[in-house]
């Protein structure tokens, strides 16, 4: 997460309730209450995701989804999911066990309102892949993460880049573990002036 941590308590129980991944970590949520917080698209995918796992999803958004956002609109139809239009996540809240609950504040309540629930999932914009370490040295796509080629080579000869500093869609260990096999043929050829690669099959 190329962010810093936006909310109080966020930092505190990450990993212990507070995660990023839906599809990482949603399994450990069957039959219990949980928040997404966020808009994006990620935001409401990893939303649908949870509706697989969690009795109740707590959507919270400030603003509300466009009605003609056909996937926002089906989460809001989905039976599990509650959403809490015009309103604010204002800290998680938690014990030394994990998550307990959250905060919100909706725009014309004036008292916040606390939820009971074990895990929020939180997608804002602003996450992109931490990159500082490289500068201005080579180059990006436009949503941050690293510009490679299909061998995962960067704009700079001898430098591969490979997972989620790449910002992939599907932001998954498994994904990241393909990535660098790539790479390491990639960079095993390229050690061993092998520069071109020939195909094993002939699709002509």
């Amino acid at each position: 997460m190329g962010r810093p941590p936006s909310f109080q308590g966020e930092s505190d129980y990450l990993g212990r309730g507070v995660s990023y991944c839906a599809t990482c970590d949603g399994a450990f949520y069957k039959e219990r209450e949980v928040a997404v917080v966020g808009t994006n698209q990620e935001a409401i995918e990893e939303a649908h995701f949870l509706t697989k796992f969690a009795s109740t999803v707590n959507w919270i958004t400030f603003k509300n989804p466009k009605p003609e956002d056909e996937h926002a609109q089906d989460l809001l139809n989905r039976p599990n999911v509650k959403h809490w239009q015009s309103t604010r996540l204002l800290s998680v809240e938690g014990n030394e066990m994990g998550v307990t609950g959250v905060k919100l504040k909706h725009k014309d309540i004036e008292e916040p309102i606390f939820l009971d629930l074990e895990g929020v999932f939180i997608y804002q914009n602003g996450s992109k892949p931490i990159t500082d370490f490289i500068g201005n040295l080579i180059e990006y796509k436009a949503d941050g993460g690293v510009q490679v080629d299909e061998t995962m080579a960067s704009s700079i000869e001898g430098v591969w880049a490979i997972g989620d500093i790449r910002n992939t869609p599907y932001k998954q260990a498994v994904v990241a573990a393909g990535d660098g096999c790539i790479a390491a043929m990639s960079i095993d050829r390229f050690l061993n002036n092998r520069r071109s690669i020939k195909t094993d099959w002939d699709h002509s």
